[in-house]
């Protein structure tokens, strides 16, 4: 159970040391899984360190689930090392593709919410998780500019189906869905109170900033600030209807020092950021 958890945060290369000197009160560690997939002896043992203090979650970029590709089974082996050698209490993904004829790409790229799409996704991810041996979590993304393709399903009725359908759980970025919204429009709102209670297992907070394109000015997820008034309530809505997920402070450029990233995880969880 995580409802009492106090909030996590991503745990970044450069705090590991800190954590472990002062074992802070934090609810969980979350580290990218590709980061740890080819490391030297003193991360893992660095990262069994952190096992043996903190609830431990894998957070992968590289699975490319929604990819026309075959699996990467190599990816896989690697991932099923680390699971098995760390026992984590998540493993996720994004529900998303990064690669294409085997070559993989630096983003997170939008999948149509069509029939033959879900049916593509539920395949893949009964697989997965079958040699995974648990269920894997799978993040809503941000989208910057607005697909040209048209949809059958809204995009709850989309993660709805593939939770039921696939047996996966749901990982809820809010960041994701506040930048989508102020991109695109939607009530994040309704969207929170549309997913079942049991489908989201996580919930991740972050800060973006915006960008000028083309003239017009667009919401970007760069992880690189404390998340805005607006996400800090979305997350709190979010932490109220699923209150058993585990909920995890993202910040990756800019990375402020342990403190400033420990005060802003308790901050957000009281709403005392403005």
């Amino acid at each position: 159970m995580t409802a009492n958890l106090p909030m996590g945060i991503g745990l970044r290369a450069p705090h590991v040391d800190e954590v472990l000197d002062t074992k802070p009160d934090i609810g969980a560690c979350e580290v990218y899984s590709e980061d740890y997939m080819s490391a030297g002896v003193s991360w893992l043992n660095a990262l069994d360190h952190i096992r043996s203090a903190y609830p431990l979650s894998l957070h992968g970029v590289g699975l490319s689930i929604a990819s026309a590709d075959s699996l990467n089974m190599n990816y896989l082996r690697r991932l099923r090392a680390l699971i098995d050698r760390y026992e984590p209490l998540r493993v996720s993904d994004h529900l998303a593709w990064c690669s294409l004829n085997n070559r993989y790409f630096s983003d997170q790229y939008p999948v149509p919410r069509r029939r033959f799409v879900l049916r593509h996704l539920v395949s893949r991810v009964h697989k997965v998780q079958d040699f995974l041996r648990r269920p894997i979590l799978l993040e809503n993304i941000a989208t910057y500019l607005k697909p040209d393709w048209a949809d059958e399903y809204s995009e709850t009725d989309f993660l709805i189906e593939l939770v039921e359908q696939a047996g996966c759980e749901l990982l809820l970025d809010v960041e994701n869905l506040s930048i989508n919204v102020l991109n695109h429009g939607g009530d994040p709102a309704t969207f929170i109170e549309s997913l079942p209670r049991n489908a989201v297992t996580e919930i991740h907070l972050a800060g973006g900033e915006q960008v000028t394109l083309n003239g017009s000015t667009v919401h970007v997820d760069t992880h690189s600030r404390q998340p805005s008034p607006a996400t800090q309530s979305l997350f709190r809505q979010a932490s109220d209807r699923f209150p058993n997920a585990l909920r995890i402070l993202e910040w990756d450029a800019d990375l402020p020092a342990l403190p400033i990233l420990l005060a802003t995880a308790q901050c957000c969880v009281s709403g005392m950021i403005q």
